[in-house]
């Protein structure tokens, strides 16, 4: 099986136009938090095209921001009322053809289909994604056990909407694999398994300790979850900063946070390291009154 490539450039008029939208997502997600007094954060590349780049990462094509769970549930229950006619959210639990974890901020009448996608019968549209922080427990043992099973739960989910992940592995480690993941795909079609049945279970987990005083919070899903987890006070009260023509809230310790995620992250990666979404379908509906435009 051949993989998905990650790192295929833009038309740089095309990337500029993403941007530009995706920028006036930004300012519309910050005039309902600012308006229902929810808090929201920068996160991960978003974070670091921020300090690095003062904007974008020149090859990114989306927007990271984090939320405490609290603020997310509040954002997830008022959007449709604020700005339904022009945004959706889109999660397994809205619609169970989605099949990642990841919450998305969808901008109505736009597309964006990529090929790490492709399988999922689901509107798909240009995003923001937003990562809800959950409590992680204090006891090494217990922690552990939340990691893996929100691990296992997230790698599930996707495997309902594609057999074909990607596999950071080569050779007979690869092909095993994805024989694997093949086998787990069908056998969840099989026993009718829906992604939005598999993540209620992986939210339910991920909360599993929020109504403790645990010290560390984290984004679950990711398997270096456990590398970037911070405490609560490291995070709040968030700072701003400059971002594109606009600005831009970060974590209290926001370069704590890219040491974590990133290491050394004011070095460039080489190009083969440099990824993004890679679309083959752009289209940006009325953007600017613009004609759509196909990659």
């Amino acid at each position: 099986m051949k993989d998905i490539e990650r790192n295929v450039p833009y038309e740089p008029e095309v990337l500029d136009k993403l941007h530009r939208l995706q920028i006036e997502m930004l300012n519309d997600l910050d005039e309902i938090c600012t308006k229902h007094n929810i808090q929201y954060f920068a996160v991960f590349g978003t974070a670091l095209g921020a300090v690095r780049h003062k904007g974008f990462i020149p090859w990114d094509d989306d927007i990271d921001v984090g939320m405490l769970r609290k603020d997310y549930e509040r954002f997830m229950k008022i959007v449709n009322d604020e700005m339904g006619d022009k945004y959706q959210m889109m999660t397994p639990a809205i619609d169970p053809n989605y099949a990642c974890c990841v919450t998305k901020f969808q901008r109505k009448g736009t597309k964006f289909l990529s090929h790490l996608a492709e399988k999922l019968n689901c509107e798909q549209c240009i995003f923001i994604d937003i990562f809800p922080f959950d409590s992680l427990a204090d006891d090494e043992k217990k922690r552990k056990n939340q990691y893996y099973k929100t691990l296992i739960l997230d790698r599930l989910i996707y495997l309902c909407g594609s057999a074909h992940p990607i596999i950071p592995y080569q050779g007979i480690k690869h092909d095993i694999a994805a024989v694997i993941c093949w086998c787990i795909h069908y056998i969840l079609k099989i026993f009718h398994i829906s992604a939005g049945v598999l993540f209620r279970q992986f939210e339910k987990e991920c909360m599993k300790y929020n109504d403790s005083e645990m010290k560390e919070i984290t984004t679950f899903g990711d398997g270096a979850c456990l590398n970037y987890r911070m405490s609560r006070n490291d995070i709040l009260p968030v700072q701003k900063i400059d971002f594109e023509n606009t600005r831009i809230p970060i974590m209290k310790k926001n370069h704590e946070h890219l040491v974590k995620t990133y290491g050394n992250y004011m070095e460039i990666p080489p190009k083969e390291k440099q990824t993004n979404h890679a679309p083959y379908l752009i289209d940006f509906g009325s953007f600017e009154n613009e004609a759509g435009k196909k990659c």
